[in-house]
């Protein structure tokens, strides 16, 4: 009986030891930048097109928590840090799915959390609407010397004033030259791939929402007149797609 009793000591301390090697699990930290090899092999990367409507925001230090809907169903995402309105719609297509994620700043654990590398609005996908049926009035064409103007390093010619109805009318013919605009600033996104893009109306086709790329800032419903480089069907990936716009904005 002694010796029974003498084997069932050793096996008890075994099984204590054991568990307290396991522990409880705590949450890695994560980085939308970089995700080391492990990561990679253990979590589910996502390369599909999803468009989501915001319902909840937790801004965070260098991130925004978001609760998203898609197709009715409901879930949380994790993107760079940017202005994100409860009620829109935005799109992103690439993601990595993380489980018992811990944010420190909330004090809560996500069951699931899906870490977005970028978050664009909806609207950023604007397509060019068919020209209104009529004789369009031309813009004022002006010629600098006997080169191009130049603005911020784009080369070509400088066609002077222009309406929005007329640039989208004619957009071919001013594809890769430079345009100046006058209208309203209706809204602007901040630091954005490095950009400013700034929506805005001039009152001659106000079904059209013109977006303008700059590295300078405006104020939404402020007055502003730039000049910028004309490009058709430009694809920036990630919801930005746009069969006109105008890039590298000065403000004059």
């Amino acid at each position: 009986m002694t010796t029974y009793k003498n084997l069932l000591i050793p096996i008890f301390l075994i099984l204590i030891l054991s568990a307290c090697k396991q522990g409880p699990k705590t949450a890695e930290p994560f980085s939308l930048t970089k995700i080391s090899d492990s990561e990679q092999s253990a979590d589910i990367i996502d390369t599909d097109l999803h468009e989501v409507m915001v319902s909840e925001v937790l801004p965070a230090d260098k991130y925004v928590y978001l609760k998203v809907q898609e197709k009715g169903k409901e879930y949380w995402i994790a993107a760079p840090k940017q202005d994100v309105e409860e009620g829109t719609s935005y799109v992103y297509n690439e993601s990595l799915l993380k489980t018992e994620f811990e944010s420190k700043e909330h004090n809560r654990v996500f069951d699931t959390l899906y870490m977005v590398t970028a978050l664009v609005p909806k609207e950023h996908g604007s397509r060019l609407i068919p020209a209104k049926k009529g004789i369009a009035t031309p813009g004022t064409t002006e010629t600098i010397g006997s080169k191009p103007a130049s603005v911020h390093g784009n080369q070509g010619t400088f066609r002077g004033s222009v309406k929005i109805d007329e640039l989208i009318t004619n957009a071919k013919e001013y594809e890769g030259d430079i345009v100046q605009i006058t209208g309203e600033c209706t809204k602007i996104n901040l630091g954005i791939m490095d950009r400013n893009w700034i929506h805005i109306k001039d009152g001659s086709r106000d079904d059209y929402d013109l977006v303008i790329t700059s590295q300078e800032e405006v104020q939404k419903g402020d007055t502003v007149t730039v000049r910028a480089t004309v490009r058709l069907n430009a694809d920036f990936g990630s919801g930005y797609s746009y069969e006109l716009l105008l890039e590298n904005g000065t403000l004059f």
